[in-house]
């Protein structure tokens, strides 16, 4: 057996992602068809609400619960006007001295 030859690899990959590519945007227009049809039928399906004269109040089970907006604590405060920082003092790094390996050769 020989080993296939590196265009017809490219030109496989290629047509397979083209026929998946294919197959997924026709899944994806399907199934977004359906379930507009369905949504269209069920708004079909409920008849209209008769116009009384007194308002009705909306069902609490479709409401959004209130939600009191609390402000985050502060985690930086700003420094006072004319306040300086000190600059860290540079220290030099201390070195201990080691004395070079000296191995002999035979």
């Amino acid at each position: 057996m020989h080993t296939p030859r590196p265009r017809a690899v490219v030109l496989g990959s290629l047509s397979l992602f083209a026929v998946l590519f294919v197959v997924l945007a026709l899944e994806l227009s399907a199934s977004a068809s359906t379930s507009a049809g369905k949504t269209q039928a069920a708004a079909k399906a409920r008849p209209a609400p008769a116009e009384t004269a007194e308002p009705e109040e909306p069902a609490t089970e479709y409401l959004e619960p209130e939600v009191e907006y609390v402000e985050p604590e502060a985690g930086y405060v700003e420094p006072e006007a004319g306040y300086v920082e000190p600059e860290p003092e540079y220290v030099e790094p201390e070195y201990e001295e080691v004395p070079p390996v000296v191995t002999s050769s035979s």
